[in-house]
């Protein structure tokens, strides 16, 4: 009679406690999960508290400590692009030119990554919009010495900067020459924009109206040698994109809109 209630109580005991982690277990399981949603945070608190001249000090140290977490767990990817109120992409327009114009044998080819029509399947497309959203977000205007001043920690940053962006815009304009087989190749920025609700409730404006795509230019703002009066360059004004052609030339690619 003793040993039937000693092993119903064993067995009682042992099917109530199965399951049940125990403190230290829910103290470690716990510091997992809150450094799980620190890293989940860390990273767009990183992106929204950034500006030109670099990132906050107070998101910094969290994001550099858990790295190789969000790396690795992939928690680093496009906030700004993917947000609930994305804002415009970004395109390369780029003009490839074979002979020349001196000899009158000048053919102009155009390619404008991305471009679904011409880029498949959607990963190669997708990867070609990642090239152009980079190569904007690397754009710094030429260094203006008036505006930096004697400031040279000022004008050492920018420099720099500008030296970036040149050196990769330099890198896919010899791609393109090398992969194209031009003489010269000449990269463009353009902003297609969303349109406002007017335009789209109002005016009727499909979102691939020639109106709402922008050719930046390299420098579109900057001062008059007095530094007073702005100045915006002509051609940073809506311009329509034209069809894509190309010349018949040797390695054409899928980029090529025939």
């Amino acid at each position: 009679m003793m040993t039937d209630s000693v092993s119903a109580s064993g067995a009682a005991s042992s099917s109530g406690g199965i399951g049940l982690p125990s403190s230290r277990w829910k103290i470690l399981l716990s510091g997992v999960i809150v450094l799980h949603l620190l890293a989940v945070t860390a990273e767009p608190l990183r992106f929204f508290t950034r500006s030109s001249r670099g990132t906050s000090p107070a998101t910094d140290p969290a994001r550099v400590w858990l790295a190789p977490y969000i790396e690795f767990a992939y928690l680093n990817h496009g906030y700004f692009f993917f947000a609930p109120e994305p804002g415009p992409s970004h395109l390369l327009e780029c003009r490839l030119e074979y002979g020349d114009a001196k000899l009158g044998n000048l053919e102009v080819g155009r390619l404008r990554f991305p471009d679904k029509r011409a880029q498949r399947p959607r990963l190669l497309y997708h990867r070609h919009f990642m090239l152009a959203e980079f190569l904007h977000q690397l754009h710094v205007p030429p260094v203006q010495p008036s505006i930096v001043g004697d400031d040279r920690r000022l004008l050492a940053d920018w420099q720099a900067d500008r030296a970036r962006y040149e050196m990769i815009r330099d890198s896919m304009t010899r791609h393109l020459v090398a992969r194209y087989g031009a003489d010269v190749a000449v990269i463009e920025r353009v902003e297609h924009r969303l349109p406002s609700d007017v335009e789209v409730l109002t005016q009727r404006l499909p979102l691939d109206d020639p109106s709402l795509y922008v050719i930046l230019p390299d420098a579109p703002v900057f001062l008059s040698p007095e530094g007073v009066a702005p100045r915006v360059p002509e051609q940073a004004q809506p311009v329509p994109l034209k069809p894509l052609v190309a010349p018949e030339v040797p390695a054409q690619a899928e980029e090529v809109s025939k």
